[in-house]
C-alpha cells in the first residue's frame, strides 16, 4: 500500500521611483504612497505563505490576493496564488494565474515552470515541453526547468533524452539530490534496476558521509527486493543515528518481508519506544500482527493508534484487513462444509466481509490508499454476492 514539481517563491521590489531633484508635494506623495503599498504587498504575502505552510488555503489565497490588489505586478504572488489554486484541486484558476504572472514579465521564468509542471501533471505532455523550453531559453542553467523538462520525458518513455537532461542539471549542481534520485528512478523504469544501483553505489563511494544518498540506496534495493543488502544500509544508517525512528520502521518491514517476525517486532517496539506518541510505530506493529494472524491484538493496537490520531486513514485499512481476512476465513469454514446446520458460520462471513467495506470505504478519498481499498470493497463484494447465493440456497 504504498512527483513534485512545485514551483519555488522568491520575493520581487517595486523599483525604486526615480526622483527629480526639486520634486513637487504631489511627486513625493506619490512616491511615498507607491511604497508603502509595496511595503503592504509584501506583508501580505507573508502571511499568505504562513497559512499555505498552515494548509489553511482560503486565507492563503484572500492574503494573496491582496498582495495582488496592492501590488498588480508582484510576480511571486501570482504564482503563490497558482499554487494554493493547485492545493484546492482547481488546475483552471491556478493556469490562469501563471499565464498572468507570464504575461506580466515574459522574462522570468517562473510561470513557464509553474504552467509546464501543471501541464505535466494533466499529462499534456507536448505544452509542457513547450513551457520548459520557453523557461530555458531565459534561463538555460535553471536547474528546476531542467529536472522537470527531464521528467517530462521520462513519462514519455524518452528515458535517454530525460538521463541526458537530468545529467545536464547534474553538472551546474552536483549536489543535488533530487536529480541524483530521479536519475536512479530512469534506470529503473526503463528496466535496467542494476543501473540504478550501481549508479546510486558510485555516487556513495564519492560521498560515504552523505547518509540521504544511503537512504534512497536502501529504498531502491527494497523495491528490488534485495532485502539483505538493504538491510546493511540501514544498519550503517542507524550506527549514525540509533534514535531514528523511522529508520527502524524502514528495518522492521523489511524484516517482516522475510517472514522474520520477531526482528521486526523488535524494531517496531524500539520505533514506539523512542516515539510513544507517535501513531505509526503502532499501525505498524498492528500490521505486523494481522501477518501473524494476530487479529484481535492487530485490532486493539489500531485503537490505541486512534486515540492519538483519530483520523488516520491508514488504520482504516487495517481495520478493513482485519475484517476481509477474518471473513475469508469464516468464508472458509462454509465453503467447506456447506449445509443448514453451518449456515451461522456464512452469518458470520457476511457480518465480517461487510464490515470490512465499511472501513475500506473510509479510505476511499485518500490517493495513497484509494485503489488499494477499492480493489478490496471488490474482492469483499463478490465474496458477499457468492455467500448471499450459498445463503438463499442452504439457509432458507
Amino acid at each position: 500500500m504504498k512527483k513534485r514539481l512545485t514551483p519555488y517563491f522568491v520575493l520581487i521590489l517595486i523599483s525604486t521611483l526615480i526622483i527629480g531633484c526639486a520634486p513637487s508635494q504631489t511627486t513625493t506623495t506619490t512616491t511615498q504612497t507607491s511604497e508603502d503599498r509595496s511595503t503592504l504587498a509584501e506583508q501580505e504575502y507573508s502571511f499568505g505563505l504562513e497559512y499555505f505552510k498552515q494548509s489553511n488555503f482560503d486565507a492563503a489565497m484572500e492574503k494573496f490576493e491582496n498582495a495582488i490588489e496592492y501590488n498588480p505586478n508582484y510576480i511571486a504572488a501570482y504564482i503563490a496564488l497558482a499554487k494554493t489554486y493547485l492545493a484546492k484541486r482547481d488546475a483552471i484558476n491556478a493556469e490562469a494565474q501563471y499565464k498572468k504572472a507570464k504575461q506580466i514579465d515574459p522574462q522570468d521564468p517562473r510561470p513557464y515552470e509553474g504552467l509546464a509542471a501543471l501541464y505535466a501533471d494533466q499529462k499534456r505532455f507536448g505544452e509542457a515541453i513547450s513551457e520548459y523550453e520557453a523557461g530555458l531559453v531565459i534561463d538555460p542553467q535553471n536547474v528546476n526547468l531542467l529536472n522537470g523538462y527531464a521528467y517530462v520525458y521520462s513519462q514519455i518513455n524518452n528515458y535517454d533524452k530525460a538521463l541526458e537532461l537530468y545529467n545536464k542539471s547534474l553538472s551546474y549542481e552536483p549536489d543535488n539530490l533530487s536529480t541524483i534520485y530521479a536519475i536512479a528512478q530512469v534506470y529503473t523504469d526503463k528496466g535496467e534496476p542494476d543501473k540504478a544501483i550501481t549508479y546510486l553505489q558510485d555516487v556513495k563511494a564519492a560521498r560515504p558521509e552523505n547518509t540521504d544518498v544511503r537512504k534512497k540506496l536502501a529504498e531502491v534495493l527494497t523495491d528490488l527486493e534485495r532485502y539483505d543488502e538493504a538491510i546493511a544500509e540501514y544498519e550503517y544508517l542507524l550506527e549514525k543515528d540509533p534514535n531514528n525512528c523511522p529508520l527502524h520502521l524502514q528495518c522492521g518491514q523489511i524484516y517482516q518481508r522475510q517472514k522474520k517476525y520477531s526482528t521486526a517486532l523488535q524494531e517496531f517496539e524500539k520505533a514506539r519506544e523512542l516515539e510513544p506518541n507517535n501513531p505509526l510505530p503502532i499501525l505498524y506493529l498492528a500490521d505486523l500482527r494481522i501477518s501473524q494472524g494476530k487479529y484481535s491484538s492487530a485490532e486493539e493496537l489500531v485503537k490505541e493508534a486512534l486515540a492519538l490520531e483519530p483520523g488516520s486513514t491508514y488504520a482504516q485499512i487495517l481495520l478493513g484487513d482485519i475484517y476481509l481476512r477474518r471473513g475469508y476465513n469464516a468464508k472458509n469454514k462454509w465453503d467447506n462444509g456447506k449445509s443448514k446446520s453451518n449456515c451461522p458460520t456464512l452469518n458470520t462471513a457476511l457480518s465480517y466481509l461487510r464490515t470490512a467495506i465499511t472501513y475500506y470505504s473510509k479510505a476511499t478519498s485518500d490517493m495513497s490508499f484509494a485503489t488499494y481499498a477499492k480493489n478490496e470493497i471488490t474482492r469483499s463484494t463478490n465474496w458477499i454476492e457468492a455467500l448471499e447465493e450459498d445463503k438463499w440456497f442452504y439457509c432458507k
